[in-house]
């Protein structure tokens, strides 16, 4: 399927990389020790660890310099020794896999090298390239019919796989309050579905996400601890994302069983790369697996299906159960002896009958919401398109454009590669439909991800990725259904093409920085209490408290005696904020004028004017204007708790102080 490089080829670009990490490594090294006001001449540990930098990177040029000489054949048949291990001692490539896998996550989670190394992506690379050969020659020694080319990329392939799952699991914590911008949204909206049996009467469900939301329920309905809404929240997704690999690979029918092992690892890996949500997994999960060409009563069912659950996503996923289906359609059916519009009726029924179905399913869930305005449900259609992030922008260095091609490049060449070496068994109807259908996403991804609000990465672009995805292993694994003509004979694909397959997800992934969540148990639980003595201060006091953030706190059960306010969640405000929604908006001034609230649970709150130029500044900005400032103008900071990100703010007495 892949050419192979020569062996003196890919040594020489393995040997020629290395040095030249290592030069950059030493630069940010460098830097680092300056950062923190050492001296690398002075330091022993410093000067001992450039130096081993230093000497690997020699040693590696000095290697390569030798691929150009005429003993160049006996140097890289020691390079290979190991490959040569027999008997027992071969199985000492199975503790050496281990590390090599297991290695950069190790590293980047310890205590004190995770948090020195972090921000250091040069020597985080040099690492992850060791371990690379590391496992490559462990590989080899396991399984010898792999070439080396085929072992280094597997093994890279692997581990990043294990350092994405790695940086998932750090989110599991039994840590009492919300990490980070949007956690507390996720542990709470969910509770709104069973909010009788949570809070003993009914409320409005969300507005936001509400199929996320639905599969974030089932730790509700037995009274979970905090931990294992965490633990739910990854494995769900773990579970639904990892899904689609085997759902694709029943489609692809690929017999080899390694291969069909290691092309499942890639999905998953590439699935990850743009963060797939996992309420989105489902919709694909239900076409791959349930819709078929030939059968009219299960693609009809499927796409029914895939719809409803569509209209319970996202906006932008509505027409993406009807797209799929013509697409897998036209895949697998050709298009010659049919008349054009013959050929298009069923898969642009389908198109139209699958948004209408997500759209209608969508007005159903606004009217039982028990939400009184519809338009808080299309906030996202208001909101202002932040142009400037098409291009590397604060935000995002990449900028969207240069991410979704650097992104999309190897797919893209496996398909031009395919469709011009087998162009006689395409037929241009068949060509331009899948085209379009590639082209409508990209450009829905593209403006949405535009959106204040988005933009900040690649997961906006994840409808057009995923067909792009399956667009290309149809044509990868020769599974489409060519136009009835003599078949040229296949020819493989460059080894480039592969490298970039493994190293694009790779180049996305390592970017990817977390670390195991410490913290101090009995401050923590002393944070707990003083919020529930102001919980209890405020009932006494016949006050409403408003939590904006941290409602996973009452919905849990963590604090008693609080009566859940059910407006002004954050990421609602956050919405409205960015959508400037005046009519929402002028009724939370009105209420914080008033003195509705006796007390608010939020951040620590600034107003902090950014503008564009800074990473996520048109949200901040939005935050700042509508919400901070409205806050800071008619309530003081009362209850502070640094370590733990929570101020409670109270009404000002007497004359107003505004920012």
């Amino acid at each position: 399927m892949f050419t192979q490089p020569s062996r003196l080829t890919f040594w020489r670009i393995l040997l020629g990389v290395i040095p030249a990490v290592v030069v950059l490594a030493i630069a940010q090294l460098w830097q680092l020790a300056a950062k923190l006001r050492i001296s690398p001449l002075a330091s022993k540990s410093w000067l001992g660890s450039l130096g081993a930098l230093a000497v690997l990177g020699c040693v590696a040029l000095g290697l390569f310099v030798l691929t150009w000489t005429p003993g160049r054949e006996r140097l890289l048949d020691t390079l290979e020794a190991l490959s040569k291990v027999t008997g027992p001692l071969r199985w000492l490539g199975v503790p050496a896999l281990l590390v090599s896998l297991s290695g950069s996550s190790f590293i980047l989670f310890h205590t004190y090298y995770g948090d020195l190394l972090r921000d250091q992506d040069w020597v985080r690379f040099f690492i992850f390239l060791l371990l690379a050969w590391l496992g490559m020659n462990a590989l080899k020694m396991l399984r010898p019919a792999f070439s080396w080319p085929e072992a280094f990329l597997v093994v890279v392939l692997l581990q990043i796989t294990v350092y994405r799952v790695a940086l998932d699991l750090t989110a599991i914590s039994a840590y009492p309050f919300a990490v980070g911008w949007s956690e507390t949204s996720r542990f709470y909206w969910p509770s709104l579905f069973v909010a009788q049996s949570v809070y003993g009467q009914p409320f409005p469900w969300p507005i936001l996400h509400p199929s996320l939301h639905l599969l974030l329920v089932p730790p509700y309905l037995f009274n979970a601890p905090l931990w294992f809404h965490r633990f739910w929240q990854v494995g769900i997704r773990f579970l639904l994302v990892g899904l689609i690999p085997a759902a694709l690979l029943f489609r692809l029918k690929i017999e080899d069983r390694v291969l069909r092992r290691l092309t499942a690892i890639w999905i998953f890996a590439y699935l990850f790369t743009f963060g797939l949500y996992l309420h989105l997994a489902v919709p694909v999960l239900i076409m791959l697996w349930g819709f078929s060409s030939t059968n009219q009563r299960r693609a009809w069912i499927s796409l029914i299906a895939a719809s409803i659950w569509a209209g319970l996503s996202r906006l932008n996923w509505y027409p993406v159960p009807g797209i799929l289906a013509a697409v897998l359609f036209f895949l697998e059916v050709p298009s010659r002896g049919k008349s054009p519009w013959r050929y298009l009726l069923k898969p642009a029924l389908w198109f139209v009958v699958g948004t209408g179905i997500a759209f209608v399913v969508q007005r159903l869930y606004i009217a039982f919401s028990g939400i009184p305005n519809a338009g808080d449900f299309y906030t996202s259609l208001n909101s202002r398109l932040l142009w400037d992030r098409l291009w590397p922008n604060p935000s995002f260095p990449l900028g969207i454009l240069l991410g979704a091609a650097i992104f999309s490049c190897a797919l893209w060449l496996v398909i031009g590669f395919r469709v011009w070496q087998q162009r006689s068994e395409w037929s241009a109807l068949r060509l331009s439909l899948i085209s379009l259908a590639l082209l409508v996403l990209f450009a829905g991804g593209v403006i949405v991800s535009l959106k204040i609000g988005g933009g900040a990465d690649l997961h906006n672009m994840d409808a057009y990725a995923v067909l792009l995805m399956i667009v290309a292993a149809y044509l990868c694994f020769g599974r489409f259904t060519p136009e009835p003509v003599e078949r040229p004979a296949r020819v493989g694909f460059h080894w480039g093409v592969m490298a970039l397959l493994v190293f694009v997800p790779a180049f996305f992934i390592l970017q990817g920085k977390a670390a195991f969540l410490t913290y101090d148990p009995v401050q923590s639980q002393a944070t707990l209490a003083a919020l529930q003595q102001r919980v209890d201060l405020v009932d006494a006091q016949g006050g409403q408290m408003l939590f904006i953030t941290q409602r996973h706190l009452i919905s849990m059960h963590m604090l008693k005696g609080v009566k859940l306010i059910p407006e002004y969640e954050r990421e609602e405000l956050m919405e409205m904020a960015m959508a400037d929604n005046e009519a929402y908006l002028q009724t939370f001034r009105s209420d914080l004028e008033k003195h509705r609230f006796s007390a608010i649970v939020v951040d620590q709150l600034q107003f902090n004017i950014l503008g564009d130029g800074y990473a996520m500044g048109a949200e901040n900005d939005a935050w700042a204007r509508y919400v901070g400032k409205r806050i800071l103008c008619n309530y003081q900071a009362a209850d502070v708790f640094a370590a733990d990100h929570i101020v409670v703010y109270v009404p000002q007495q007497g004359t107003a102080h505004c920012p």
